[in-house]
């Protein structure tokens, strides 16, 4: 005589399916996490690099327009003016063009 316990055995497997998909649901989501971490870290490192590299073109432009200032200073360019010997003209004569 044969004793078969399919109530048994199902409950096993049942049990065996749940466990073997909680442990690879549990490994993918670590690999996943393991993934967006490393995306994060290195989102993080650029945007320090990119905030440097806005710093120092801050630094330049600011540099740049001092330069521009200074060239543009009226006292510097009124001694340019008596260097080549220009004058101020009194009363201009200006030209309109119209279309």
């Amino acid at each position: 005589m044969t004793i078969i316990k399919p109530n048994k055995q199902k409950k096993e497997a049942v049990w065996i399916y749940a466990f073997s998909f909680i442990g690879i649901s549990l490994v993918l989501s670590v690999i996943f996490c393991g993934c967006i971490y490393s995306k994060t870290v290195g989102l993080k490192h650029e945007i320090a690099t990119l905030g440097s590299r806005i710093n120092s073109e801050k630094t330049d432009n600011t540099e740049l327009k001092n330069v521009i200032f200074k060239m543009t200073d009226p006292q510097i360019l009124e001694t340019i003016a008596e260097e080549k010997g220009l004058v101020e003209d009194k009363n201009p004569q200006w030209v309109f063009a119209s279309l």
